[in-house]
């Protein structure tokens, strides 16, 4: 198992009703996969690629400047 995963960003928050279909639409990050550090995506990768359970994107809060 792999330590550090947050989850699907369009997860992690909420989206107010009258909004929903314009973010969900324009924002296309929803579906990448928030992680701790650049290790654990590479770790995430990795188990995707080894298990053949397709692709993903990550997002890395360690390389997101404040």
């Amino acid at each position: 198992m792999v330590s550090g995963i947050f989850g699907r960003l369009g997860d992690l928050g909420t989206i107010h009703n009258d909004y929903d279909c314009a973010v969900t639409t324009a924002c296309g990050f929803l579906d990448h996969i928030v992680v701790e550090t650049v290790n654990d995506g590479e770790k995430c990768i990795k188990f995707l690629r080894e298990n053949h359970v397709g692709q993903g994107k990550f997002i890395c809060l360690d390389k997101i400047k404040a």
